[in-house]
């Protein structure tokens, strides 16, 4: 393998030297880092990570917590979190949260000192150790209540979502919020539908707020489930919101199956605005989430020295208007 010693025996140079080329820290002439960078490209150098890792205590690993890998809204995120880190000189690996058992993963990550943890999950992550995290410079985002987190700000795209609800006549809407109801009242989409219905003249019905087990079963079926299960109750509705596009494309398939028409009978907005709910039938109509924006937040807030513990940085939206109203 080829050394740091290597590079500057052939550069001619001090192995601090060949550092500083390396880092990008430090004043180097402009001869001696010419040197340093073609000995590098004729012996084919490879940094060692590791041993620059174990001498930092710290990792260039950016941890980040998932609870459903087959939601592409995540797998955007991630190929985004991917691309600004490698910017950087990090890398992002993912990790797997079911049933909420985070412990092990925690503390394996504490273990292998990765420099942050990025929390997609839609829980919390309070645990007993949170101080050691901090004490090793790790830093937590979107994992504590009161910790540093990046918030997709609703609120535009709801408003957009219910006036446009509104424009197309509709007075019942149905929320189809997916997850359990002890996470419902957290949520900014299902707050906001409970508290500003009647502004744009519509029932907010407690009845309509529908609860499952989201993402401890797959979206599309929660979705095509909870709708179902609102026509099988004969409670009347004109129109469905969605948590996601992907519980807006099970719920349009239950309507299909049951004999509705959308828009016609039905009116159907989602959520995420993945790449695919233009190709919808009928097209989504759906709140747009600007996925780069937040996936770099996520970066740029584990990486960014100035940031305080308790830094809060927004993601805004927006209502993409296509057929399913």
């Amino acid at each position: 393998m080829v050394t740091k010693q290597d590079v500057a025996a052939r550069a001619g140079v001090s192995t601090a030297t060949v550092g500083r080329v390396l880092s990008g820290k430090g004043y180097v002439s402009s001869d001696a880092r010419a040197k340093v960078e073609e000995a590098v490209r004729a012996l084919n150098y490879r940094r060692n990570n590791l041993a620059a890792n174990l001498r930092k205590r710290k990792s260039n690993v950016i941890a980040v917590l998932v609870e459903d890998l087959l939601n592409p809204y995540y797998m955007h995120l991630a190929e985004a979190m991917v691309e600004r880190a490698k910017e950087k000189n990090f890398i992002v690996s993912l990790f797997a949260v079911k049933d909420r058992d985070v412990r092990q993963v925690l503390d394996d990550l504490l273990s292998n000192r990765v420099c942050g943890v990025v929390n997609l999950a839609m829980f919390t992550c309070d645990f007993s150790w949170y101080d050691i995290f901090l004490e090793e410079g790790i830093r937590l985002i979107n994992c504590t209540a009161t910790g540093p987190k990046v918030v997709v700000d609703y609120t535009e795209g709801m408003r957009e979502a219910m006036a446009c609800l509104q424009r197309a006549g509709r007075t019942r809407p149905a929320f189809v919020a997916g997850i359990e109801s002890w996470l419902a009242p957290n949520d900014l989409r299902v707050r906001f539908f409970r508290e500003h219905a009647a502004e744009y003249g519509m029932e907010a019905r407690e009845a309509c707020v529908l609860c499952g087990n989201y993402p401890l079963a797959k979206a599309h079926r929660v979705g095509y489930e909870l709708c179902e299960q609102l026509i099988r109750a004969g409670t009347p509705f004109d129109s469905l919101l969605c948590l996601t596009d992907m519980m807006a494309l099970g719920a349009l398939k239950a309507l299909f199956d049951y004999g509705y028409s959308v828009p016609q009978d039905v009116s159907v907005i989602g959520c995420d605005d993945l790449d695919f709910a233009g190709f919808f039938q009928p097209a989504l109509t759906t709140i747009a989430v600007d996925k780069k924006a937040e996936a770099y937040a996520y970066v740029d807030l584990i990486l960014d020295d100035e940031a305080s513990d308790h830094d809060v940085r927004k993601v805004h939206t927006h209502l993409v208007e296509r057929s399913s109203v």
